[in-house]
């Protein structure tokens, strides 16, 4: 009777043990997708901070034509 509680008892060892494994390389798994997509975001806000910066020098150029041009009417 004694050997038969001891093997259960080793058997839910055995399956806890596995659970918490698995739960780990779940985790594991959720946190590398979590950078992944962080590491994505940050990329596609420098090349659209990029294109921001390009645009406003665009538009500041255009602004000191027009004030070239209004200067010139006066």
């Amino acid at each position: 009777m004694l050997f038969v509680f001891g093997f259960a008892l080793l058997i839910a060892a055995i399956v806890i043990a596995a659970m918490l494994v698995w739960a780990s390389t779940k985790k594991a798994q959720a946190s590398a997708a979590r950078e992944a997509n962080y590491r994505e975001l940050a990329e596609r806000t420098g090349a659209d901070s990029a294109e921001i910066k390009a645009s406003l020098m665009e538009i500041k150029s255009r602004l000191v034509s027009v004030e070239r041009m209004l200067k010139e009417v006066d």
